[in-house]
């Protein structure tokens, strides 16, 4: 990374070309009209064949259901054996099945028995002399045993160390990249399956005349506790009108608090001693709680740090912060990624995940963009009058499923709102080697113009900024100068049309943003050389100078920083020493008045050369394709050939190269794409921040 002295601004998005980039088209029908960013609910996918193997395959947590389905399988085979390797007594007729105490008839009265005729032994609720008590107790079994995978998976998928770590190792291959969604699904899996539990066990003990269990045994008191604590923990979480009524730190702490004590009372529900026709509680949910605690308390002690002069800017639709972060927390991930940001002087008990976004200028540094939106983000802008320095603590950074950019040479960004910063880090990340589109709908004012003047875009990517609101843009931002790849208009964005048109554009050559770009960048670096060498003639300090160069890039629509090759050799330079070297070429030319530059003789010599080469065999790469056509297809506008040109793209070899990234609040968008997904056959990963 290069250092700098000087603070250089940000890059403000221009073009040599005199006419505005932005467009005005009428507004899509898949919105609606109450929420310029919210579209019509999409149907769910439903199988197209009776086949199994179609229907298995459009079944999302394939593994679990798997793990689930063994579970009941164990258990069942485990209940229906004879005696001592099951439940069932040995001594009943055939076709009689029936589980009793042999040993006692007393207990069996009461309901209950003891293995091995042990007086002192656990007495086991699970007497069941008919063939409607077989059928409850089998039911009741069965989910508990499926409950099994979900209440280890509950607690798994917010050990955010463990996972942080699992998604930088081959693991992460097998992984389920959306974890909040796998958790939510778990979480409400359980929210059933106590109830089913619960129910078949009391109408088997009240078929029985045993329904004093439920309060006299130790399987049904822990039962009952534990049914308890998790509608504490679900109905805050699930039922819309007491998430409003609840402050965020009490539905948190109902949340946290009622699940340990329900995997608490699942410790004791049963006895290890039954195993192995049951007996699993303490081992499994012991572990879980153990080992969640430990890695909740890694990520306190040795994932969190407090950054006590955090810059925040006041913005008319939020707050951006600007923290200073350790080598530590720098080299843990490198490029974006995202954290949980407490500020005490609003809350000391609030921690609310954000997107990170590298300072462009400065490696060393994060920035944060918290919308105006919420009762904490609210609070946090009521108190920010004004800039100011104070103190605040982050904890991470956890690695955002938006890392599976790597997987892919192109890539379509979709966001929505203040979703554009995992988006931006993705770009800065990947911009030298993938291909990177970008598809944001923003319908905030302040935010549109805050973002297009204070951040960089890449110039081998489309970027598509659809302005969703009603309030006017401002005449610098409607009327900006944008470089070739950058379109901003005014409508809400037709996915179904617009992510099509980017393959096929780019596949045929026919839509290649870079086509017209590189040449902008090399006239720039000239500029750059020239402004160098006139101020070092005027004596200007080495502060001073770069940012005279920030403002230069500025104005031409590029980042100071970008203009320029990272090579290792650099890494420990300032950022004017390292352009003074390789901007050399540049300074000598200049000096002499008759400047071309090399990497303009020779791309020319390549184009020239890759028409020649095309015309004489017809070999090209479609990267050599795309890179020597002139931009004939746009994706804003329609192109009648796309959809069937993507959808006859071979899947394995052309498709699998390309992926779908979406980050935004947009449940209506999320499952746009999704239908867009299955559609194409392209990969979709989607980042939410939740707990």
């Amino acid at each position: 990374m290069y250092i700098s002295h000087a603070q250089p601004h940000f890059g403000v998005i221009a073009t040599s070309e005199p006419t505005s980039d932005t467009v005005e088209v009428s507004p899509s029908k898949s919105f609606d009209d109450d929420d310029n960013l919210i579209m019509h609910p999409a149907k769910q996918r439903s199988c197209r064949s009776w086949r199994f193997g179609q229907c298995f395959k459009s079944t999302r947590y394939k593994g679990l259901k798997m793990a689930q389905l063994l579970c009941a399988v164990y258990i069942l085979l485990m209940t229906f054996r004879y005696y001592p390797n099951g439940l069932i007594d040995p001594s009943a007729p055939l076709g009689q099945w029936r589980i009793v105490d042999v040993w006692n008839s007393e207990n069996t009265s009461a309901g209950v028995i003891q293995l091995e005729g042990d007086p002192f032994g656990p007495k086991r609720a699970v007497v069941a002399k008919d063939r409607i008590s077989l059928i409850c107790l089998a039911i009741s079994r069965i989910s508990a045993f499926t409950m099994y995978p979900c209440i280890f998976l509950v607690f798994m998928t917010k050990c955010k160390a463990t996972i942080n770590f699992l998604m930088t190792t081959p693991f992460s291959l097998y992984m389920v990249h959306d974890q909040h969604e796998l958790h939510s699904f778990c979480g409400k899996f359980l929210a059933i399956d106590v109830w089913v539990h619960t129910l078949f066990h009391c109408l088997r003990w009240g078929l029985q005349g045993n329904i004093d269990l439920l309060w006299t045994n130790i399987a049904g008191i822990t039962g009952l506790v534990a049914l308890l604590a998790c509608v504490m923990v679900c109905l805050p979480m699930m039922v819309q009108k007491l998430m409003r009524l609840m402050s965020y730190e009490v539905r948190k702490f109902l949340h946290i608090t009622f699940f340990y004590i329900f995997a608490v009372a699942l410790c004791f529900h049963n006895k290890t001693s039954a195993w192995p026709n049951g007996g699993y509680n303490q081992v499994i949910l012991g572990f879980c709680i153990v080992y969640y605690t430990l890695d909740a308390a890694y990520v306190m002690f040795f994932m969190t740090e407090m950054i006590e002069t955090t810059i925040f800017n006041v913005l008319p639709s939020g707050v951006q912060m600007t923290l200073a972060v350790s080598d530590h927390f720098q080299k843990a991930y490198a490029q974006g990624g995202y954290g949980y940001v407490c500020l005490p002087w609003v809350s000391k008990n609030q921690w609310h995940a954000f997107s990170l976004f590298e300072h462009p200028s400065n490696p060393n540094l994060r920035q944060v963009f918290m919308l105006n939106v919420g009762n904490w983000t609210k609070e946090v802008h009521a108190q920010l009058q004004r800039n100011t320095v104070r103190p605040a603590w982050i904890q991470g950074p956890f690695v955002s499923p938006y890392n599976n950019a790597l997987a892919f040479d192109n890539t379509i960004c979709v966001a929505t709102g203040i979703g554009i910063t995992p988006a931006l880090s993705v770009i800065r990340a990947h911009r030298d080697s993938r291909r990177i589109n970008l598809i944001w709908a923003c319908r905030d004012v302040a935010m549109l113009e805050f973002f297009m003047d204070h951040l960089w875009l890449n110039n081998d990517g489309w970027i598509l900024i659809f302005y969703t609101g009603k309030e006017a843009l401002s005449p610098a931002v409607e009327n900006a100068k944008l470089n070739s790849n950058i379109k901003l208009i005014k409508s809400r964005p037709d996915f179904d049309m617009i992510i099509p048109n980017i393959i096929f554009g780019i596949e045929t050559g026919k839509g290649v943003p870079e086509a017209a770009v590189p040449s902008e960048k090399l006239q720039v670096r000239e500029l750059i050389a020239k402004k160098v060498w006139e101020l070092e003639g005027e004596g200007l300090l080495e502060d001073e100078i770069v940012e005279e160069l920030t403002f230069l890039a500025h104005e031409k629509g590029f980042l100071l920083s970008s203009l320029v090759d990272e090579r290792a050799e650099d890494r420990n330079k300032n950022l004017l020493q390292v352009i003074k070297e390789q901007f050399a070429i540049y300074n000598n030319s200049a000096r002499n008045g008759n400047y071309i530059p090399p990497e303009l003789a020779s791309a020319s010599q390549s184009h020239q050369g890759l028409h020649k080469r095309h015309n004489n065999n017809n070999k090209l790469t479609r990267y050599q394709r795309s890179t020597s056509m002139a931009v004939q297809s746009r994706p804003w506008e329609k192109q009648p050939a796309a959809e069937d040109f993507v959808s006859a793209l071979d899947k394995k070899r052309v498709l699998n190269t390309w992926g779908v990234l979406y980050c935004g609040g947009s449940k209506s968008v999320e499952s746009k794409l999704r239908k867009i997904s299955n559609k194409y056959d392209l990969e979709l990963h989607t980042e939410t921040f939740a707990w």
